[in-house]
């Protein structure tokens, strides 16, 4: 068999693989250990009690539906990625095709599910004649994430634009070294990261626009954290977008396009994408949980919190 075929086969083999983790998680998500189990370590994470049995379901009932709607999400892609192998060497035979679905899961059905639950949970209408809490004022992202969460999507975004700038000026200086199709794919990823760096800008506004239902204020902390979550979550895929600009402007800069394969090939299937995406596939997991000191109610925040605690507002229930 030639290496084109091969390829196919081998793509067809790991997305059958990748379709089953959705699948058996959609399955054991029916019980309600996992969910438990959950909800106990995100509490754990985040240092926040649950309060009242009530809080816990709620906790417990979000945190599965988020996790559903995520694999559904990502059952859906696989699904719709799955014919493009059948079509031939152009898209089943391309070292691409997979590195195009992982990112498409990642950057975005991945987001989009998490965005789509989040705002779902702050449509939901608040029970007649209970007593809500809201905060006195408009929220921003500044008030849920911290200073290095804030940062590391136009950081990294930045350094992609200086590096593929760097790529363009040696195209300029030195002709022969760098292929056009190289600069071009450069080109091309940083004007997509600039898109996705923007567009989660925007649904980073809609998120922020939308009423929270709370009946206390330990219920509007833990709102705050699934909010802070989607806003990190936002910001992960603005990164892991920069990354590739980024990956495959240094892999130009600094390694030797390999003779067999297109440059613009051997340079986006470097070691420095790769390295950049888990990167920054690590620094979300370790913001997962965690939200700015002062969205915690003053009770359950530790000596070295010192960040004043927002004011919150009563509002009396009215069922609307």
């Amino acid at each position: 068999m030639s290496f084109e075929f091969d390829m196919i086969w081998s793509s067809a083999a790991i997305l059958c693989v990748l379709t089953l983790i959705p699948i058996v998680y959609l399955v054991i998500s029916r019980r309600n250990e996992l969910s438990a189990g959950q909800a106990a370590r995100y509490a754990q994470s985040s240092k926040l009690p649950f309060g009242t049995d009530e809080n816990y379901a709620r906790v417990r009932d979000r945190l599965g539906r988020r996790g559903r709607a995520s694999m559904w999400g990502v059952l859906t892609a696989l699904i719709v990625w799955s014919p493009f192998v059948l079509w031939g060497a152009s898209w089943g035979g391309s070292p691409l095709f997979l590195w195009l679905i992982t990112l498409s899961i990642m950057i975005g059905v991945l987001t989009v599910s998490t965005v789509i639950e989040t705002v779902r949970e702050q449509l939901r209408r608040p029970r007649a004649n209970i007593p809500r809490v809201a905060h006195s004022r408009q929220l921003t992202t500044r008030d849920y994430l911290q200073p290095w969460r804030r940062a590391l999507a136009p950081v990294s975004l930045g350094a992609a634009a200086t590096a593929v700038a760097a790529v363009l000026a040696w195209r300029i200086a030195a002709p022969d070294r760098i292929a056009s199709g190289t600069v071009l794919w450069c080109v091309g990823f940083l004007v997509f990261a600039v898109t996705v760096f923007v567009v989660m800008r925007v649904i980073e506004q809609i998120v922020l626009a939308k009423p929270q239902v709370a009946s206390d204020d330990l219920q509007l902390a833990w709102d705050d954290l699934f909010r802070a979550d989607t806003l990190w979550t936002l910001r992960s895929a603005s990164t892991m977008a920069a990354a590739l600009p980024l990956g495959m402007a240094a892999a130009t800069l600094t390694l030797t396009p390999i003779a067999v394969a297109p440059p613009e090939l051997s340079t986006l299937m470097s070691t420095w994408t790769p390295l950049l995406i888990c990167a920054a596939q690590v620094a979300y997991s370790f913001g997962l949980g965690k939200m700015a000191a002062s969205r915690y109610p003053a009770a359950f925040r530790t000596q070295d919190q010192g960040s004043p605690t927002p004011s919150v507002a009563v509002i009396q229930g009215d069922g609307a």
